[in-house]
């Protein structure tokens, strides 16, 4: 029976070759772009899939009345371990860390290399696999390390380095030494590893005897509120379980401050690849999601739509069917075959493009996605299913409306003209039609969004901002000093503009926060603001405007100053705030002077609005991460290369790892860039598959009407008159589905624009140039396609028929 399904569906498509070209194209395009997202989305869903017991893994967070308070993915320090110690019933292991950066070094090489610090429970509490060591107790002691494979590859040229030596530096400059005990297989990204920087983490080291910070009690410190707290529970125990004790906890270890403002809230690890950041990720995966069943739905609307359209060639073989005593189950059954043998072989073209246009999706979603032969049984099992439900949605109608035909009509070959039937087709254009306005639309306005974001006034300049991380990592005095001497270094070079020294540069809300109390203001209700160490040419570098006084002493001699934004001098109550002095929580008798108020800064994402912003002197706030260089060369390559020297000759034996400002910025709008691309090039995808549906559909309407044209050419109708009939015919259908797309697509639009705090205005420009474009683009190819026919000899086509 297969066998002659297959063959009578292979004879059918090259009885009509150009329809048959015209499925199969919209099919394979469908079905192709269908693959790459849909690929995509299951990898962004197996994220975190491969951790051990990661149904009851579960992420610390921390939910502040007052935002500011607190950063929302760290936790109060003993809080885990607390937890695990006073209800072992529900907490079964727990894992702490605190992510820093500095150099490593073996011997003569050094590489800057992210670090966490953190409890020894890491490799047996998530199942990372291990290249060597022993997996129950990767950690052998406080003085051991444990390492990734490309970092043991970087220092030793080799991956088994168990007892070799690397020291890192901390932050007063002193080197640790520690004994390498296990060397971790590269793992894939995962909300461990990859929690806080997309690079992940290539040393891991015990809070025990550990000295980059100086100080043994930090992680036992129930006043400190910046260590990353993770959770594995009791088997059965979901984290509404643990949201009592939790508090409980709170209530009876912290102080008043922290306790009545702090929720804790316990986040699973198994979603939070998606969820984080508002759910960025998984609003980006529904969106594509989205994009791709829409390109998927018009492939197969092209498909009933020609299907039923080229019935009339097979009226006399389901007529005859029908004669020898053929059942209607059994025709549907046979049209339902072949419409899924025809989605297979679209499938099979479907692979090979697949694989074709991996480097480029690719590079629009920056990722990597598995080849086809790497697909695993629930990739291949899923590209089945698809093929098979493409396949039978396709078929399914058009094996009705056959199947039903009347039996002497069939026979003799006659189509039934039922309004019905043309009134479906009709509205499956109008369907297609609206799709493709839709996704139109609303790529027009991520791309105006996405455009606006980056030429928006953000208040300062991104350009030719080379951002050099700062070492040695010296928090001292000292340190500070011999940075400076670095800085002063480089401006030397003609194409140093200028160079400051920073602790954080603008691509994040800074998550250091002081509380800022006036002279005369109640303690009790500090103005939280976010702060950063600065040096007094920050402001220059950065191009920043300052509004009133001055970016700190610009001679560097004077002390306790400090510099605000508008937002922080309104949220002060200042109407000016020059030479007004104040105090900061926590920090003693220390009196700063407040120097100068700069104006609003966007120091993150638009999606975020601008809070008060504090700066703080290298001098009084030792503490630095970042050397920032204004370039101003012609030749950049040259301007880098002269930089880099520089840096060795004034900073020996510590790398030199850069990035430029302006990539910093791209990198906080990834999955907004992504959806841009992904939605352009489905954009296209979406036009060329409407335009081929009307090609098809008008291809045999064509045919149809043959007669009909050369009556009314008979009659005194001219190529004009011809032409104008069908253009007028569809030209309702466009703008009936102009009419249905428009709200859909500003609803959509909209709801995507509220994520940001800073937006565009929708207006009508795109609506009009996608209703426009779409009514020529259609009208130009139904003209060319009626053309022909429409300047044919009426006496010639009447004979043939």
């Amino acid at each position: 029976m297969w066998k002659n399904y297959i063959k009578i569906a292979l004879r059918h498509l090259r009885r009509h070759k150009l329809l048959s070209a015209v499925t199969l194209l919209c099919l394979v395009a469908g079905i192709t772009f269908s693959m790459l997202i849909g690929v995509y989305v299951f990898q962004q869903y197996q994220v975190n899939k491969q951790l051990s017991n990661v149904e009851q893994q579960y992420l610390v967070k921390s939910d502040w009345k007052v935002k500011e308070m607190g950063l929302e993915i760290t936790t109060v320090a003993p809080l885990v371990k607390a937890a695990k110690e006073e209800y072992p019933q529900l907490v079964k292991n727990y894992y702490r860390f605190n992510p820093v950066t500095n150099v490593v070094s073996a011997g003569d090489k050094h590489f800057q290399e992210n670090i966490a610090i953190g409890d020894t429970t890491l490799v047996n509490m998530y199942g990372f696999d291990l290249l060597h060591g022993n997996k129950q107790q990767a950690f052998i002691n406080n003085n051991s390390a444990v390492v990734t494979q490309t970092l043991a590859l970087k220092l030793f040229g080799k991956t088994d380095v168990l007892g070799e030596t690397i020291a890192i530096s901390n932050t007063t400059s002193q080197k640790q030494n520690y004994i390498v005990s296990a060397v971790l297989k590269d793992m894939p990204f995962n909300s461990i590893n990859n929690l806080v920087d997309d690079k992940g983490y290539a040393v891991f080291v015990p809070f025990e005897g550990n000295g980059f910070f100086q100080s043994q009690d930090y992680v036992s410190d129930w006043n400190n509120i910046y260590i990353i707290g993770l959770m594995e529970l009791q088997p059965g125990k979901t984290g509404a379980d643990l949201q009592q004790p939790m508090q409980q906890l709170l209530a009876k270890y912290t102080a008043p401050s922290i306790k009545d403002n702090l929720t804790v809230q316990l986040a699973p690890l198994s979603s939070y690849h998606l969820t984080a950041n508002n759910g960025a990720v998984a609003k980006m995966l529904q969106a594509l999601g989205i994009i791709a069943g829409f390109i998927l739905l018009m492939a197969m609307i092209n498909f009933i739509n020609i299907n039923i359209g080229t019935s009339s060639y097979r009226l006399k073989e389901i007529g005859l069917r029908k004669v020898f005593g053929s059942q209607r189950k059994q025709l549907c059954l046979q049209f339902v075959a072949e419409s899924v043998i025809i989605s297979f072989l679209a499938a099979i073209i479907s692979v090979a493009c697949y694989q074709l246009l991996l480097p480029l999706f690719d590079k629009v979603l920056n990722t990597s996605l598995t080849p086809v032969w790497q697909f695993s049984p629930v990739m291949i099992i899923g590209l089945i299913l698809l093929v098979l439900v493409t396949g039978i949605i396709a078929g399914f109608y058009p094996a009705l409306v056959l199947s039903a035909k009347n039996l002497t009509h069939a026979v003799k070959g006659k189509m039934d003209a039922t309004k019905g039937g043309i009134l479906f087709r009709k509205s499956l254009l109008v369907t297609q039609f609206s799709l493709a306005i839709i996704v139109f639309i609303c790529a027009i306005v991520v791309a105006q969004q996405i455009s606006y974001v980056f030429k928006r006034d953000i208040g300062y300049n991104k350009e030719h901002l080379m951002v050099i991380s700062a070492f040695p990592k010296q928090w001292t005095p000292e340190g500070v000093k011999k940075m400076e001497t670095i800085r002063q270094g480089l401006t030397q070079l003609p194409m140093v503009k200028e160079a400051t020294v920073s602790f954080e540069v603008p691509d994040r809300v800074p998550p250091n926060v002081i509380g800022l109390i006036p002279e005369g203001g109640n303690v009790q209700t500090p103005v939280l603001t976010a702060s950063s160490s600065v040096d007094e040419h920050f402001a220059a570098t950065y191009q920043l405007q300052v509004k009133e006084g001055s970016f700190f002493d610009q001679t560097g001699s004077k002390s306790q100053e400090i510099v605000i934004n508008e937002a922080a001098q309104k949220a002060l109550g200042f109407d000016d705030a020059i030479g007004k002095r104040v105090t900061i929580a926590g920090w003693g008798d220390a009196v700063f002077t407040i120097a100068g108020v700069i104006k609003n800064y966007n120091y993150s994402t638009l999606q975020q609005g601008i809070g008060p912003m504090a700066f703080l002197h290298t001098k009084d706030n030792t503490s630095y991460r970042y050397l920032t260089v204004k370039l101003q060369a012609a030749d950049m390559a040259t301007a880098i290369a002269a930089v880099q020297k520089q840096w060795l000759a004034l900073s020996p034996n510590t790398p030199f790892e850069y990035t430029f400002m302006d990539q910093r910025f791209k990198n906080i709008y990834q999955s907004e860039l992504q959806l841009q691309k992904a939605s352009a090039i489905a954009t296209a995808l979406n036009l060329v598959i409407v335009l081929l549906g009307v090609f098809g559909v008008l291809s045999f309407t064509l045919a149809r009407r043959l007669k009909e044209i050369s009556l009314r050419k008979i009659v005194g109708a001219n190529t004009r008159n011809i032409i104008f009939l069908f253009v007028k015919e569809y030209a309702w259908l466009i703008v009936i589905a102009n009419i249905i797309a428009w709200p859909v697509a500003y609803w959509a639009s909209s709801k995507w624009l509220q994520q940001y705090a800073y937006r565009i205005e929708q207006n009508i420009f795109p609506y009009l140039l996608v209703g426009i474009g779409v009514t020529l683009l259609a009208v130009v190819l139904i003209t060319l396609q009626c053309f022909k026919i429409a300047n044919a000899n009426p006496v010639k086509s009447l004979r043939t028929e």
